[in-house]
């Protein structure tokens, strides 16, 4: 799977200092309900809300992407690719070769390719 890494540019406002703290104030308060406690993040300087907040930002964007992973191998996934008639079309298909005597292992590894 990939990883990310994530950094921003340019001037901090209050706006951005605020949200900052807020999602770290919310992550803490989340790590100090896990039993044992979590570790929390650090907030006694600027730099630490910075790389704080990018410790956030940073899982939050790997959640989202182990997220999609799930959605896209889902039947859900398949779903808005194909049409109905093309879905219709591939069942029909499977439970032909499977009538035929194929077994569901060798299905699946021949559609790996």
């Amino acid at each position: 799977m990939i990883t990310f890494t994530i950094d921003f540019t340019g001037t901090v406002t209050a706006d951005d200092q605020l949200a900052a703290r807020h999602i770290i104030f919310l992550e803490n308060q989340r790590r100090a309900a896990l039993t044992p406690p979590g570790t929390p993040l650090p907030t006694a300087t600027a730099l630490n809300v910075r790389d704080s907040y990018l410790e956030v930002l940073t899982a939050t964007l790997t959640s989202a992407h182990v997220s999609y992973i799930a959605q896209a191998k889902s039947a859900s996934g398949a779903d808005v690719r194909f049409t109905a008639a093309g879905l219709e079309a591939i069942r029909a298909n499977l439970t032909a070769r499977l009538n035929a005597g194929q077994t569901e292992a060798s299905i699946i590894a021949d559609t790996a390719s």
